[in-house]
């Protein structure tokens, strides 16, 4: 009986073992998991904020091309293309990083998310403005009826 008993003990102690680790082994897990769920989102605003700047520098470009008149040289259309191709090459930039971002979180978008808050803040902005336009010590544009010192 000694035997059976020192026998059932061990057995008894490395059941509770491996149960302590795998306890172990399920928390690491879980910490994984959170951890690489805040990666996920960080990843996904730092592609976000690639496509805000491509986006940006896309208009920029539009802009440039906007300040060409007459493309009469043969300079002139090389330079054209230039521009072009600029405003081409930030538009696939975009577009890459809306594609990386959908393969990370298909739910979940960042570049939505920043958008959006775009949107909200010019919103804002222009109700700040309006607020300041209606205070009586700021002239109005285009009042130009007042008495000038």
């Amino acid at each position: 009986m000694v035997i059976n008993d020192t026998l059932s003990l061990w057995i008894g102690g490395i059941g509770t073992l491996v149960g302590i680790l795998s306890a172990g082994i399920a928390v690491y897990q879980w910490a994984v998991l959170n951890e690489s769920k805040k990666r996920k989102r960080e990843l996904q605003f730092i592609l976000a904020g690639i496509n805000n700047a491509a986006i940006q520098k896309q208009q920029t470009w539009q802009n440039q091309i906007g300040t060409l008149k007459h493309l009469e040289t043969d300079q002139d259309w090389e330079m054209g293309r230039l521009y072009l191709r600029a405003k081409d090459d930030f538009a696939e930039i975009a577009s890459l990083t809306i594609a990386l971002e959908g393969t990370i979180d298909v739910d979940h978008s960042a570049i939505k998310k920043m958008m959006e808050n775009s949107i909200q803040i010019v919103k804002l902005n222009n109700g700040l403005q309006e607020e300041g336009l209606k205070n009586p010590s700021v002239k109005k544009p285009g009042n130009q009826n007042e008495e000038k010192p």
